[in-house]
């Protein structure tokens, strides 16, 4: 393209507004750019919204919380959590910075919009108070393991530039009769004492159906003192509860949440967005990012980073170029071991077994994957692709990565 330089300096600059709309037409420019063929171009810009997402899309901001809304002691490095009485065992860990050391989220569009609105309202206080109202102080992430909910409440803690107390829930109980509750009590008066955001991980731990005819009486008073600690921090700080199992949750215990956010599974656009960037250091091009996503299919985030370091460890030990070929044999050595393979022809599976039906499938994905991508893939010509298009139909082919399309 000429004059890229210049082109590639504009999307960078419109690309760190944090403009959605803007964004989405540098994705439409990467996408023209490798349907023309102009694969070097399309991969700048790939690796153009992929570093710019990490830097910027859900960055930590500079958000001066007040101290009327969230009261107490600064926390110091001085400070220790509260412990168990009986095993010594700490029931939190403190991080004065949650967001150190930790990988930038990825969200689809909604979930971003959805946690820029929990920073907004604690940015525009004073506007919520003008109305007689103040930020929510207490939020819920649920859904599947491995799809970035702890992540996510140490990233908003520190867009609010407040230390974390961070406990796991199952961490309090202790076989000692009445030890539980005080473990919670004195974890919740730890909190309460300090300027911080409360994150409680494995909430479904204790915060169980309490009319469960199995649960024993003790467990139902434990539940009761979470309910009314919970109560009793409304109007202290900013309380985040995390769970996997949400119909495990007590009724009550939902009612005593302001928002509840659900974290699922990524999209087929967050996928393709989380490969580029956990790979982004091997400089791949878009189509051959677009096929391992739907060889992966619809995973969390943790498996495919998982997927995406093996492929780099792998690559690293063979000691080949790093070529769409090399990607081909490299992923095919990893997906028996990385429980990715299907058993029932799945695009994994037809990926080890038969190439012809993979590639058919991939190309009627409509996943703008070209077929000369897929012929320097597969070390084919690109003839063969186009007739292995041409031959494949959709009976017993699998609707997995399809219909995500």
């Amino acid at each position: 393209m000429e004059h890229f330089s210049a082109v590639q300096s504009l999307c960078r600059v419109g690309l760190e507004s944090g403009d959605a709309r803007f964004r989405k037409q540098v994705e439409r420019l990467r996408d023209r750019l490798a349907k023309a063929g102009d694969e070097r171009d399309a991969s700048t810009i790939s690796a153009l919204l992929a570093n710019v997402t990490s830097e910027v899309s859900f960055a930590p901001s500079n958000v001066e919380v007040s101290r009327s809304l969230v009261t107490g002691d600064e926390l110091t490095p001085n400070v220790h959590p509260p412990a168990d009485r009986e095993t010594s065992v700490p029931l939190a860990e403190i991080l004065l910075a949650p967001a150190l050391g930790q990988p930038t989220p990825i969200f689809d569009e909604t979930l971003q919009l959805a946690m820029n609105a929990l920073v907004s309202e604690w940015q525009r206080a004073d506007a919520l108070k003008l109305l007689g109202v103040e930020p929510s102080r207490s939020c819920l992430f649920y859904g599947p393991p491995g799809t970035g909910k702890t992540l996510a409440a140490l990233t908003l803690a520190a867009r609010l530039n407040l230390p974390v107390v961070n406990a796991r829930i199952d961490g309090l109980v202790s076989s000692f009769l009445g030890t539980t509750a005080r473990n919670i009590a004195n974890l919740f008066d730890f909190a309460n004492r300090y300027r911080c955001v409360l994150v409680l991980d494995e909430f479904d731990a204790l915060a169980k159906m309490r009319d469960d005819p199995h649960e024993l009486g003790e467990l139902k008073r434990v539940v009761n003192t979470l309910l009314q600690n919970l109560d009793a921090r409304a109007d202290k700080g900013l309380t985040i509860a995390i769970t996997n199992h949400e119909g495990l949750l007590d009724p009550a215990v939902w009612r005593r949440f302001q928002n509840h956010v659900r974290i699922g599974q990524p999209d087929l656009p967050t996928r393709l967005e989380m490969l580029r960037t956990f790979l982004s250091s091997l400089e791949l091009g878009d189509d051959v990012i677009k096929t391992l996503s739907y060889v992966a299919g619809a995973r969390s985030g943790s498996d495919l980073k998982t997927f995406a370091d093996a492929l780099r460890r792998s690559l690293a030990l063979s000691g080949s170029e790093v070529t769409p070929r090399a990607i081909t044999i490299a992923t095919k050595a990893l997906l028996p071991r990385l429980g990715i393979e299907d058993a029932d022809m799945g695009p994994a599976r037809l990926f080890l077994v038969d190439e012809p039906k993979f590639i058919g499938a991939i190309l009627h994905a409509e996943l703008g994957v070209r077929q000369e991508s897929l012929a320097q893939m597969f070390d084919c010509s690109q003839s063969k692709i186009s007739r292995w298009s041409a031959d494949w139909t959709p009976e017993g082919a699998s609707s997995e990565g399809v219909v995500d399309a």
